[in-house]
């Protein structure tokens, strides 16, 4: 019991004395390497390991244009790499053009007022929740259905860190409790922890939910390693085991002295450049950020450009589907219009055929009636010997007469019938072929649209 009163005395101790790290900081960028990615500023209390983001002031708002990772602290001076900003990438948002300048703020612990907690059993979980009263500890619960069964490893662990927002991850080992940037994985502080009473550990480490299996896949890949505890988070914490991030700090040292030599490079070609008149010749720096600036400008000019062709394209197609519609309406209203005049000429030579019919017979009529009248007896007589000859002769004629009449009218209805057929099965036609540019019309303007 002593003893557990001496180990809480002790963390609260350390905790109130080391607490830089919780405190948010905001410093402006006084240099910046676009080709290289780096940019500078006064390191305050910051340590190398620490993540951040750059935050550019616009007219009526700001934006958080990238995200940064501390990689050098010397003489005062901070050097961090930048990349875009991904903690919290949203495909449907549009993305930020813009990159880090000289003037933006840069914006460090922000969430490090919150963190996970990762220890062997209750008896400890409980004790660095109570000795760290400023620290919002997010239940290790919700990290523990996060990970499924899994073992956690860093990719997985910075994820959860992104959807919780967390800043920093308390992970107890050997007798160490380790605070960690969720982002750059690197050690912020270590704490003395007294773990020799810990007998009993949980998997993969203390949580209230229990039944989560990955499977049996699962468990083939994840491995289960983290059934034992402290060998397994010693390994995970410890540098030995974190190759990549030693062989990527050992490149970007490298990059930093190469930029250092070009600096020194410029400062002393900058005064012989004055000596010259070139007194107000770009540095460095602002040529880098005019580089960036044109090739910018350039990919906008191109998708500007292509984005008009494809207007001027989409409007041509459009025009054209109009003047071949104008086109097939006259077409179509041309055929109507002579279609209606072919009908009523047929109509108007039906009705003079009928005309000369009736003229005929009324001729026929009146005539036989005034050669009775003007007959003498003789004539009579003469008249109708005549007339029973010639009736006997004539006989056939009025019916010949009748039947050609007859034949012609139907001659005249049998063309006027198949004119009729003709005309309507042009019709259709027309109609068909219509409907079917129509169709085509309205696919090509969708797929233009689309």
């Amino acid at each position: 019991m002593l003893r557990l009163l001496i180990g809480l005395l002790l963390m609260s101790f350390i905790s109130l004395q080391s607490a830089s790290w919780q405190e948010p900081l905001r410093v402006s960028i006084e240099f910046v390497d676009l080709p290289k990615k780096i940019i500078r500023f006064p390191a305050h209390d910051l340590k190398v390991g620490e993540f951040g983001f750059v935050v550019t002031k616009l007219s009526d708002y700001e934006i958080v244009n990238s995200e940064v990772v501390i990689i050098a602290v010397e003489n005062g001076v901070a050097t961090a790499k930048f990349r875009a900003f991904e903690s919290m990438k949203q495909s449907h948002l549009p993305t930020p053009r813009m990159v880090a300048r000289k003037g933006d703020l840069v914006y460090f612990r922000q969430f490090n007022n919150q963190a996970f907690l990762i220890a062997p059993n209750d008896e400890l979980y409980e004790q660095i929740r109570a000795t760290n009263t400023d620290i919002n500890f997010i239940s290790s619960d919700l990290l523990v259905t996060f990970l499924n069964g899994f073992d956690p490893k860093i990719a997985n662990l910075r994820k959860a860190c992104n959807v919780y927002s967390v800043g920093v991850i308390y992970i107890v080992t050997t007798n160490t409790l380790n605070i960690l940037s969720c982002e750059s994985f690197e050690i912020l502080e270590k704490r003395e922890l007294d773990t020799s009473g810990v007998t009993k550990t949980s998997t993969p480490f203390f949580s209230r939910v229990e039944g989560i299996d990955a499977g049996t896949l699962g468990k083939l890949f994840s491995g289960s390693q983290s059934k034992n505890y402290f060998a397994y988070y010693d390994a995970l914490v410890k540098k030995e085991k974190r190759k990549e991030v030693r062989i990527e700090k050992k490149e970007e040292r490298i990059d930093a002295r190469e930029n250092k030599r070009e600096i020194k490079q410029e400062a002393i070609k900058e005064p012989k450049k004055a000596n010259q008149g070139t007194e107000n010749a770009p540095t460095l720096e602002e040529k880098n950020y005019q580089k960036a600036e044109r090739k910018l400008d350039a990919k906008e000019e191109r998708r500007r450009s292509r984005d008009e062709r494809k207007k001027t394209k989409a409007t041509k197609k459009a025009m054209e589907f109009e003047e071949r519609e104008k086109e097939h309406d006259e077409r179509d209203e041309k055929e109507t219009e002579e279609r209606r005049k072919a009908l009523e000429m047929n109509k108007g030579d039906e009705k003079v055929n009928a005309k000369e019919n009736d003229q005929e017979i009324k001729q026929e009529s009146a005539n036989e009636p005034s050669s009775e009248n003007n007959a003498t007896p003789k004539d009579t007589e003469n008249a109708s010997v005549l007339k029973e000859s010639a009736a006997k002769k004539e006989a056939p004629k009025p019916s010949s007469k009748e039947e050609k009449r007859r034949l012609k009218e139907e001659k005249k209805k049998a063309k006027a019938e198949q004119r009729a057929r003709e005309f309507e099965q042009r019709a259709r036609e027309h109609q068909e072929r219509d409907e079917k540019d129509l169709e085509e019309r309205r696919k090509a303007l969708e797929m233009n649209k689309k």
